[in-house]
């Protein structure tokens, strides 16, 4: 009687192993992700990554990029804005594309024109805000171009489908930003919700990266607290499973 074949996944670059029994400690698919995870150890021993990253989104990028995404890599930024996830990484091989900000890639994040499995890793940050359009954000965000009249329901559908979008076009990992919120007195967790959305579409949560903003909105306008105020916001690194 045959003995069953162990399957698992490259450790760098996720794809699907069929190892025979003999070969069951084999960890990747080629020498080049073997050398390339080599070289990605030694870069975060001795200034490892933290999961609490204070700054900015371009700090945040840059940890988690350190950790999982090597300089050949390809990424997807399909919800591109103006570049600030990257202007610390200007070694990354990024393709931005926006429907409002890169009018050389207007695409709409939900219905992209990429082939199946064309980037390494997408990277996916829809508006987050709750019934936009009198927030001291609208203007920097565009909000009542984006989001204008949408309830969180709205919202949460708006990340389940550019997550299942994203994980049509990316062959290796999914980073999504998100940020909890507010809807009338209900507090809304999205980074949860997000969790839970993703794992009914096959993802894997593989690592959650939070980021504690150093540049923060005012808040003298509030008469009352009936939260306690939220400065993070989080970013998830999904792994697309063969």
């Amino acid at each position: 009687m045959n003995a069953p074949k162990i399957v698992t996944a490259c450790r760098h670059c996720n794809a699907e192993l069929s190892p025979e029994t003999h070969r069951s400690d084999r960890k990747f698919c080629s020498d080049k992700c073997k050398q390339a995870d080599y070289r990605r150890r030694r870069k975060v021993k001795d200034n490892p990554v933290e999961a609490l990253v204070r700054g900015n989104n371009a700090d945040l990028i840059r940890e988690v990029a350190r950790l999982y995404a090597d300089t050949g890599v390809t990424i997807a930024d399909v919800t591109y804005g103006k570049g600030a996830f990257w202007r610390k990484t200007p070694h990354l091989n990024v393709t931005g594309s926006d429907l409002l900000t890169v009018p050389e890639r207007p695409y709409d994040f939900r219905n992209l024109p990429y082939h199946d499995s064309s980037f390494d890793i997408v990277v996916l940050d829809p508006p987050y805000l709750v019934w936009p359009g009198n927030h001291m954000s609208d203007d920097r965000y565009r909000n009542a171009e984006t989001t204008k009249g949408i309830d969180y329901k709205g919202i949460r559908q708006l990340y389940h489908d550019g997550l299942k979008e994203a994980a049509r076009v990316a062959r290796r990992q999914i980073w999504v930003k998100c940020k909890d919120t507010v809807e009338g007195p209900r507090q809304r967790f999205l980074h949860v919700h997000l969790l839970q959305d993703a794992e009914a579409l096959g993802l894997r949560g593989r690592d959650l990266f939070i980021l504690d903003a150093t540049s923060r909105m005012p808040n003298n306008h509030w008469s009352t607290q009936k939260h306690a105020r939220k400065t993070m916001s989080y970013l998830w690194v999904f792994d697309v499973i063969s």
